[in-house]
């Protein structure tokens, strides 16, 4: 499937889905979060500028690969040189499934926590974040334009090395897009009316399962640790900031 193999993809869908549930006021949402207008059309439009941005800039495939003829696996720094060595379909698929179950997990985990608040606050929340995360990689993929690890990689079909999405391995969208995912939902599910052990599960979760894409994604030969960490960071600053700043103690 299409959304399966193009995560930022899905993400933009759900998003879509999601801004018609954005209140057009202020109003009480996810245990001691407020969503206003103004500020969830800023969010929203700069997530959607941003991929639109990512959208228009270009990847001249044959220039990257001309810059990187010489594909020797050696010239790698020592710590993501792993990588090159790495070629797993079946770790690309689990990482796409893993994506798509956190995904449904980060949407529908939330909004039952709080079930009284209904789903569209939690759905506003969490896909800020997501839409903000995906353009920001978006942009930051076609500006940086990285060799994946299967470039360098021999065993990898040369179809793949030599497409397009090749060259935008800086910095992983599916471990971005999955500490956005977890974070975010974790900071809503931390103010809702749960126990202690369902709080400590979720945040247990938001670490485990980005951690468990990283490691796929190197698996699989689609990317560096160093994509992979800086993904994760970025996912997990995003989905922290968004919660956070809608916290009523938080506001301007």
């Amino acid at each position: 499937m299409d959304l399966l193999r193009r995560p930022g993809a899905t993400l933009r869908a759900v998003l879509l889905t999601a801004l018609p549930l954005m209140a057009p006021q202020a109003s009480p949402a996810q245990g001691g979060h407020v969503l206003g207008a103004g500020r969830e059309a800023a969010l929203a439009g700069a997530g959607l500028l941003l991929n639109g941005t990512a959208l228009l800039l270009p990847v001249d495939t044959a220039g990257a690969w001309a810059r990187h003829s010489v594909r020797d696996r050696s010239t790698l720094p020592a710590f993501d040189r792993v990588a090159a060595f790495q070629w797993s379909p079946p770790a690309h698929r689990a990482s796409n499934i893993l994506f798509a179950s956190a995904l449904v997990a980060s949407a529908v985990g939330p909004a039952l926590a709080s079930a009284d608040d209904g789903a569209g606050p939690s759905l506003a929340i969490v896909g800020e974040s997501f839409l903000l995360t995906a353009g920001l990689t978006g942009v930051m993929k076609a500006i940086a334009a990285r060799p994946r690890p299967l470039v360098f990689n021999p065993d990898a079909p040369m179809r793949e090395r030599r497409e397009r999405d090749a060259f935008r391995s800086f910095w992983s969208g599916h471990a971005a897009n999955t500490a956005a995912l977890t974070v975010s939902a974790a900071m809503l599910v931390d103010r809702a009316p749960v126990g202690t052990a369902v709080r400590t599960a979720t945040w247990a979760g938001a670490v485990a399962v980005p951690v468990l894409m990283g490691w796929l994604r190197v698996r699989a030969g689609r990317h560096f640790p160093t994509d992979v960490l800086a993904g994760c960071a970025i996912g997990a600053l995003v989905g922290w900031a968004v919660p956070y700043f809608h916290r009523p103690e938080n506001l301007p």
